[in-house]
C-alpha cells in the first residue's frame, strides 16, 4: 500500500488510486464508492500515516459497536415513535392514494369545467362591461358632478346677480360641448346652460327699463357686451328701449293730477298746469339721465373691438330726442289749450326755458320750438277770454235777461245805465275824449261807470289784458287787435239790434206813450256813443300801448272789417233816427 501511494517516477507505469483498486476488485459496489461521502473518506485515508492507517479497523468497529448500541437504546426508547411514524406513513399513503384517485376525477372535469367557464364568460362579458363603466362612472364621480351641477350653479348666479360667474360657467360649458360634440350628457348640460344664459339675458334687458343709476346700466352693458349677443347698434338700440320703457312707464304716474276736474274751469286749468309742470320736470331729468348715460356708455366709453360707426351710434340718440321731444311739444299742443291763464302759461315757458337750456349742453336746445306753441296757446286763450266777454255783454242786451243786473224790465233806461243817470244819459265831452289818447292806456275812463253793462265788459277785456301783459308775444298783436275788433263788433252789433228790435214795445203794459219811446232811443243813444267814442279807442288803446307799449301812431291800427262795418251801420241807425227826429219836431 505504502508502495501504491508513493509518486511514480517517469518512465513507470503509472499506480492506480484506492477507489479504482477497490473498483477492480469488486469488494464495494461502484454507486457507494460513487458517493461524495465515499470519496471524501478514501481521500482521508490517503493522507494518513501507516500508524493511524492500521488503527482504522480498530477504530471503525469501536464506532460500529457504539452505533449499534445507541441505535439499541434508541429502538427501545422510541419504539412510540416509531409506531407513530409507520401509522402516520400508512395514514400519508392511504391519503395520497385517495388524493391521487381524487386528482384524476379533477382532472377528468377540467374539459367541461373549462366549457362552463368560457359559456360563463361569455354570458358576463356584457355585465363585466357595464360593471367597468359604472366604476369608471364611479372613479371620475367628481368631475361629472361638476359637470352635472354645471345649471344648477349657473341659474344659482344668474338669481344672485352674479353675472361674471356666471359667463364663467357657460364658458366651462361650451368648452365642454366643442371637446366633446357626440356627448348626449355634455350637449344635454350645455342646452340647459344655453337657457339659464338666455335667462340671464332677460334678466339684463330689464334692468335696462327699470329704476337704475349710470354704474348700474354701465355694468348691465359690459356683461351684455361679454355675452356677445347683439352687436353695439343692436346694444345702443335695446338700452334706449329700455330706458324709453321707463321714461313712458314714469311719465303715466302724473296723470292722476288731471283726472276729477272736468266741469270746473278754474280747477282744471290749475290741474293742467300741475301735470304739465311734473310731466316737464320728470320729462327733463329722464331724458338727460339717458342722453347723458347713453354718451358716457356708448360714446366716450365704447370697447375698441366695437365696429360700428360712430356715425351710426349717433343717428340712433338723435332719433330718441327726437321722438320724445316730438311727444312733449305734442303734449303742449293738446294741453296749453287748457290753460288760458297767462300767468300759468308764463310759469311754463320758464321752466320749459330753463329745460332747453339744460338740454342745449347737450346738444339739444328747442327753444325755438317752443314759441309757435305758447303763440298758438295765447292767442287761442285771449280770443276765448275776449269771446267770453263779448258773450256777457251780449247775454245782458237780451230781452230776456239783464245779465248780472236780474230785472223783469226790458227797458234799456233801466239796464244800460245806473239808476242815477237814468234821466240824463252821460256823454263824453271833448276833454274827455282828448283825455282818451294822453291819459293812461290802462286806465278806464270813469263815464264807464254810469253803464253797468259796459263797465263789467271793459272789466272783463281789461283783465284779459292784463293777463296778457304777462306773456305777449310780439307776433300776436295784429291778431289779437283783429280779435278785439271783432268782439268790439260783436257788441255793438248786439247794442244795434236792440236799438232796431226795441223789445220794450212788446211789454204787456207798455203803453206806448211817444215821450217814453224816445227816452229809450235816446238812452240806447248814449251808451251807443260811449261805446263807439270811449269804450272802442280805450280798449284798442289798451292793447296796442298798454300791453305791447307800442304807439298808435306808429302802426297801422285801423279798425278791422268787422269792426269797421259794425260803425257805419251804428252811424247809419243814427242818422236814421236823427233824421225821424227832425221830421217829428
Amino acid at each position: 500500500m505504502t508502495d501504491a501511494l508513493v509518486a511514480s517516477t517517469p518512465g513507470e507505469p503509472e499506480i492506480p488510486t484506492l477507489p479504482e483498486l477497490l473498483a477492480s476488485s469488486g469488494t464495494l459496489p461502484s454507486s457507494v464508492l460513487s458517493s461524495p461521502d465515499t470519496s471524501a473518506y478514501l481521500s482521508h485515508l490517503t493522507t494518513l500515516p501507516l500508524s493511524e492507517l492500521t488503527s482504522q479497523p480498530a477504530e471503525l468497529s469501536s464506532s460500529s459497536a457504539q452505533l449499534t448500541n445507541a441505535l439499541t437504546t434508541l429502538c427501545y426508547t422510541s419504539y412510540p415513535t416509531f409506531l407513530s411514524i409507520h401509522s402516520s406513513t400508512s395514514a400519508l399513503s392511504s391519503s395520497l392514494t385517495a388524493f391521487s384517485s381524487s386528482l384524476d376525477a379533477l382532472i377528468s372535469s377540467l374539459p367541461s369545467l373549462e366549457s362552463s367557464a368560457q359559456s360563463f364568460a361569455e354570458d358576463t362579458r356584457s355585465i363585466q362591461k357595464d360593471r367597468r363603466k359604472a366604476a369608471l362612472v364611479l372613479e371620475h364621480h367628481d368631475k361629472l358632478h361638476d359637470v352635472l351641477s354645471l345649471p344648477t350653479l349657473l341659474d344659482s348666479c344668474v338669481r344672485n346677480h352674479t353675472y361674471n360667474e356666471a359667463l364663467l360657467l357657460a364658458q366651462h360649458a361650451a368648452g365642454l360641448a366643442a371637446r366633446f360634440p357626440e356627448n348626449a350628457l355634455v350637449q344635454s348640460v350645455k342646452a340647459e346652460c344655453d337657457a339659464r344664459v338666455q335667462a340671464m339675458l332677460g334678466q339684463l334687458l330689464r334692468m335696462l327699463s327699470e329704476q337704475a343709476k349710470l354704474p348700474a346700466l354701465f355694468r348691465a352693458v359690459g356683461f351684455l357686451r361679454k355675452m356677445d349677443v347683439l352687436d353695439e347698434p343692436e346694444l345702443a338700440l335695446a338700452f334706449l328701449t329700455g330706458r324709453g320703457v321707463y321714461l313712458d312707464g314714469l311719465l303715466k304716474t302724473v296723470e292722476v293730477e288731471k283726472k276729477g276736474v272736468e266741469g270746473d274751469k278754474e280747477r282744471e286749468k290749475e290741474a293742467y298746469a300741475r301735470y304739465l309742470k311734473k310731466y316737464v320736470d320728470l320729462w327733463r331729468e329722464c331724458v338727460y339721465d339717458v342722453v347723458t348715460q347713453y354718451t358716457t356708455i356708448f360714446l366716450e366709453r365704447a370697447p375698441s373691438t366695437s365696429r360700428a360707426a360712430p356715425t351710426q351710434l349717433h343717428m340712433l340718440l338723435t332719433t330718441f330726442t327726437g321722438l320724445h321731444l316730438q311727444r312733449l311739444l305734442a303734449l303742449l299742443r293738446e294741453t296749453l289749450p287748457h290753460i288760458p291763464d297767462p300767468s300759468l302759461l308764463t310759469s311754463l315757458l320758464t321752466q320749459l326755458t330753463y329745460c332747453a337750456n339744460s338740454f342745449a349742453r347737450v346738444g339739444m336746445d328747442f327753444k325755438g320750438l317752443l314759441a309757435p306753441i305758447f303763440i298758438d296757446a295765447v292767442r287761442m286763450g285771449v280770443q276765448n277770454e275776449l269771446e267770453g266777454a263779448a258773450d256777457g255783454w251780449c247775454d245782458a242786451l237780451k230781452p230776456s235777461t239783464s245779465y248780472k243786473f236780474k230785472t223783469a224790465s226790458k227797458r234799456p233806461s233801466r239796464f244800460i245805465v245806473a239808476a242815477a243817470a237814468a234821466l240824463s244819459p252821460p256823454l263824453p265831452t271833448d276833454t274827455q275824449l282828448q283825455a282818451l289818447s294822453s291819459g293812461p292806456p290802462n286806465v278806464p275812463p270813469p263815464i264807464l261807470v254810469s253803464y253797468p253793462p259796459l263797465a263789467t265788459y271793459t272789466n272783463a277785456i281789461l283783465t284779459a289784458l292784463n293777463g296778457l301783459r304777462l306773456l305777449a308775444p310780439v307776433e300776436l298783436l295784429d291778431d289779437l287787435l283783429r280779435a278785439l275788433d271783432a268782439s268790439l263788433a260783436r257788441g255793438l252789433g248786439t247794442l244795434l239790434s236792440l236799438a232796431r228790435d226795441r223789445p220794450w214795445t212788446s211789454e204787456p203794459k207798455y203803453m206806448p206813450v211817444e215821450d217814453e219811446d224816445q227816452k229809450e232811443i235816446e238812452t240806447l243813444k248814449s251808451a251807443g256813443t260811449v261805446y263807439v267814442k270811449v269804450f272802442v279807442p280805450f280798449l284798442r288803446r289798451a292793447l296796442v300801448e298798454g300791453v305791447y307799449g307800442v304807439k298808435m301812431g306808429e302802426v297801422d291800427v285801423s279798425p278791422g272789417e268787422d269792426l269797421h262795418t259794425a260803425l257805419k251801420e251804428w252811424e247809419g241807425w243814427r242818422a236814421d233816427v236823427d233824421g225821424e227826429t227832425t221830421e217829428g219836431q
